[in-house]
């Protein structure tokens, strides 16, 4: 079983790379083979839906190969405005439904304030559904995000991490479930 992480983060040192991959950490730990996506470490160009999508530079196909293949994703975005990273939600456009036709999705939030990223995680919610996807039901999200992981790259407050790494097991358990083929597959 193949789970990719999407951090739709453009900073070097981002906390939403840190939430993701505690996602991610966890569903390795259940046995899945996990990757992360680093929007940062990607030049994705801007979208601009052309009639040939063969002319796009070969990262645009890389990213969406892995996407389709992945039997899951872990989808993480900081909340900017109100919602999720414009970076992020360029990338989503080079996908269509096919690519995410009934992929389980795990999604998280990461907000500067106190009150976490709500709206960023409703708006992936809705786009994954859009989009074909089972986002999962839990969705949590990390409030004063600056401040909210030590150094080791874990959060501080240990009911938070630990619904980030339930997500992670969740994600596993639910792909199976949805295609008991792929439990097979989990080393």
């Amino acid at each position: 079983m193949k789970i990719v992480g999407i951090s739709g983060s453009m900073s070097k040192n981002s906390t939403t790379r840190q939430a993701v991959s505690i996602v991610l950490n966890a569903a390795k730990a259940a046995g899945a083979d996990v990757e992360l996506i680093h929007l940062a470490e990607w030049q994705l160009p801007i979208y601009d839906d052309r009639d040939d999508r063969s002319t796009y530079p070969e990262i645009v196909h890389r990213f969406v190969q892995k996407i389709s293949e992945a039997d899951g994703l872990v989808i993480g975005s900081p909340e900017y405005h109100g919602t999720i990273t414009g970076a992020l939600k360029n990338s989503i456009d080079f996908l269509e439904a096919r690519h995410l036709k009934d992929k389980q999705v795990a999604i998280v939030g990461v907000a500067g304030g106190s009150m976490g990223a709500t709206n960023t995680v409703n708006t992936l919610q809705l786009i994954m559904r859009n989009l074909h996807a089972w986002p999962l039901p839990s969705s949590p999200s990390v409030p004063g995000a600056s401040n909210a992981f030590t150094p080791e790259g874990t959060l501080k407050d240990e009911r938070l991490q630990a619904r980030f790494e339930q997500l992670g097991k969740q994600l596993v358990s639910f792909i199976q479930s949805m295609n008991p083929k792929t439990e097979k597959q989990v080393r």
